[in-house]
């Protein structure tokens, strides 16, 4: 997933932390022979790894207790589907031909649904019906948006990204958001991965529960993937919703203008969580911003000018000003962000 240099402003929400409640969960039942086919939901910008992780898991495991044949021993049938059967270019550019369309792809039993730019009616309409018809269906990362764009995770608990919690949580706060796991089960049926690797301990979940333990264990050996996120529950052994400590010149003031200064903005969506970083340099100061909630951290301000009690600075990449009054006494800072023409108030106060 790319990181998006924005500030937070896409259009997030405030943070609130969640609980995940543990879904009751039905045993995932094997045909007797056959393989259960696995439809993964391309298109445009589909992350590589959030749906070549589970790939690999899903075309790696093997039964041998099933027969003798190959055939009887890989138990899962991958394939593509996607609005048309014409090339698209999953992130870093690499082509992917559909196998089929939402109009003739065969039934799956495991639908997987990567982050990725596309959501077209046929492709949520299709959604829909999966989950009324398979056994699972899965996202991984911000293919939690599809998901919950279909009407599918309304009242449920849900993860995603964590640079995408407060973008999710606004966009569906009918959806029950849960921070820091690697999947959570929604229903009997559904289920979401966190961001990019995540999606690999959900694949091996599925894998445990239709043919237990054993085969997921060595599954993910063949695959010499030593994450055991797929064995505990979907707990994350990283709280990803949490601020990452960063080190920067700035670190060495304590008072005055210069320092590390916790900010809050106050988006159209509700308050994103904002650090500056400002040290003097021989131009007269240097920083660089984190922007928490986007995970985004040390972007480099362009032009920081201290005139007095006034602070500007710019981030020319994503068009961004700020025009703010420093009030050193209080530890405070107070003033204006305008991004693309839209002023929002930004605060901060002495870390």
């Amino acid at each position: 997933m790319k990181h998006r240099l924005t500030l937070g402003l896409l259009g997030l929400a405030c943070l609130q932390t969640v609980v995940a409640a543990e879904a009751p969960r039905g045993k995932l039942v094997p045909p007797e022979r056959g393989s259960i086919p696995v439809a993964f939901v391309l298109s445009e910008g589909a992350v590589m790894i959030d749906f070549a992780g589970p790939w690999e898991v899903f075309q790696d495991t093997m039964v041998p207790a099933r027969g003798s044949a190959m055939a009887d021993q890989h138990v899962f049938t991958t394939y593509v589907v996607s609005d048309t059967k014409k090339p698209l270019h999953t992130s870093g550019g690499m082509t992917v031909t559909p196998d089929y369309t939402f109009d003739d792809a065969p039934a799956p039993k495991i639908v997987v649904v990567p982050a990725q730019q596309g959501s077209s009616a046929k492709m949520l309409e299709w959604l829909r019906k999966a989950a009324g018809q398979s056994d699972v269906v899965m996202s991984v990362c911000t293919g939690a948006f599809k998901l919950a764009e279909a009407g599918l995770l309304e009242g449920k608990d849900a993860t995603t990204h964590h640079g995408s919690y407060v973008h999710f949580q606004h966009q569906f706060p009918q959806v029950h958001l849960v921070r820091d796991r690697r999947y959570v089960q929604s229903d009997a049926v559904l289920y979401t991965a966190g961001g990019l690797s995540s999606g690999i301990d959900l694949a091996l979940h599925i894998v445990d529960g239709y043919f237990g333990h054993d085969v997921a264990a060595m599954t993910a050996r063949q695959m010499e993937y030593e994450g055991r996120g797929w064995s505990g529950g979907g707990a994350s052994a990283v709280r990803y919703s949490e601020p990452v400590a960063v080190t920067s010149p700035a670190d060495s003031y304590h008072s005055g203008t210069f320092g590390n200064w916790r900010g809050e903005l106050a988006s159209p969506n509700g308050a994103l969580r904002i650090r500056l970083h400002l040290w003097p340099a021989a131009a007269g100061a240097a920083a660089t911003i984190d922007s928490i909630d986007d995970d985004t951290y040390g972007l480099h301000i362009d032009t920081v000018k201290i005139d007095g009690a006034n602070l500007h600075f710019e981030i020319t990449g994503i068009g961004g000003v700020y025009e703010g009054k420093i009030d050193a006494s209080r530890g405070a800072i107070e003033g204006t962000w305008t991004q693309n023409g839209k002023p929002m108030a930004l605060k901060f106060k002495r870390s």
